[in-house]
């Protein structure tokens, strides 16, 4: 078994050394005097989405591409994918650049699934980079040196498609909270809110707050404030589902098999509690000055899932064998994170935080990794 694995490393890294000299992967051409783009990868836990933001006299102004498959998946061996599929994932990601040039194919309107966008004709791409998420933070947990391995894989073809330096890596916890409160911020006249964010593997928790003594300094539109943001790592709606997916009180469909089903019986075994989220609790509540907004998967919460997905079982379009766990859990999330009922949805991407903060030099020093 050591024989295969190390085995294994070795084809990488000699595909590593031939994917480097390939002929395929042009340089950019010279643009000349252009907009300035900023190209941005979220390798999250369930899929990676390529994005181009292009700065306008509006402000940045995003162009979606192409969705491609999870970067951490081979390491973490998930979706049927391990380890001898990185280069076909890593492959996969670096051409979303060029299929991002042409339309992509239909959506379920008919619409294509992302508009064209020549950034080679129209940009001057000055900042590259590939973010990784809570995934990618597990699967460094999970096998550190075949994580590496993906990572060197990925910036050594994405810099040879480009012509240039590329940023490749895993964000903290922090920062990914804190790109997802500044992309919000854009919108904002004032610093006042917090933001929520739900991803497939973790929950973020972020807001102004000078008495908290792990707040850093964020440098935010000229000038500096206390940002606190924490992340939970493991508790996504994804990495909860493997762990309580189980429960037939959470099933689809519950209500109908048992006509006394309460929200209380899924609840209450979902048991996904720390210190740290009782005293995020005490500063919601003690922060009631604050507007909350709730981002990735509590956006698309609706008052009636619980009662669709659970009572009546009720198929939804997006996974619903989950469906009813979803809908008890987020909110259950929102209870322990005692998020105030008014809060509302936002459905800016935590993408144009990490745009901001790289154009602005947000944070002068080293993230500390949460």
């Amino acid at each position: 078994m050591i024989f295969k694995q190390k085995l294994l490393l070795l084809l990488f890294l000699i595909s590593l050394l031939l994917g480097a000299c390939s002929s395929y992967l042009e340089p950019i051409p010279a643009q000349g005097s252009i907009s300035s783009c900023q190209l941005v990868y979220d390798a999250g836990s369930s899929g990676t989405r390529l994005y181009i933001y292009e700065l306008t006299s509006q402000g940045w102004t995003r162009h979606r591409g192409p969705r491609t498959g999870a970067l951490a998946d081979p390491v973490r061996g998930i979706r049927g994918k391990t380890m001898a599929d990185a280069g076909v994932v890593v492959d996969d990601i670096v051409a979303a650049l060029e299929n991002m040039r042409k339309d992509g194919p239909p959506g379920k309107k008919g619409e294509p699934k992302w508009p064209a966008f020549d950034w080679r004709k129209q940009c001057d791409i000055e900042v590259a980079a590939v973010y990784a998420t809570a995934g990618m933070r597990l699967a460094e947990e999970l096998d550190a040196e075949a994580s590496q391995l993906l990572w060197s894989m990925l910036n050594e073809k994405l810099s040879a498609m480009l012509g240039m330096s590329v940023t490749t890596r895993t964000l903290s916890g922090y920062e990914e909270g804190l790109f997802a409160w500044l992309a919000i911020r854009e919108q904002q006249e004032d610093e006042l809110f917090g933001v929520v964010e739900m991803g497939g593997a973790s929950v973020q928790v972020t807001f102004p707050c000078s008495a908290c003594k792990a707040a850093r300094q964020v440098r935010v539109q000229g000038r500096t404030v206390p940002i606190y943001s924490h992340s939970f790592l493991g508790w996504g709606q994804d990495e909860a589902w493997k762990k309580f997916g189980n429960l037939s009180a959470c099933e689809h469909g519950a209500g109908i098999q048992n006509p006394d089903w309460r929200v209380t019986d899924c609840a209450a075994e979902i048991n996904m509690s720390s210190d740290i989220a009782v005293d995020i609790k005490q500063k919601v509540q003690a922060a009631d000055t604050l507007v909350w907004y709730l981002s990735g998967a509590f956006r698309h919460m609706q008052d009636t899932d619980i009662d669709q997905y659970c009572r009546k079982g009720i198929e939804g379009g997006y996974k619903p064998v989950s469906s009813c766990f979803r809908a008890v859990y987020l909110q259950n999330m929102l209870n322990t994170l005692g998020l105030p009922e008014e809060s509302g949805p936002s459905d800016v991407d935590w993408t144009l935080g990490a745009v901001v903060c790289t154009d602005t030099h947000c944070l002068d020093q080293e993230i500390i990794t949460q």
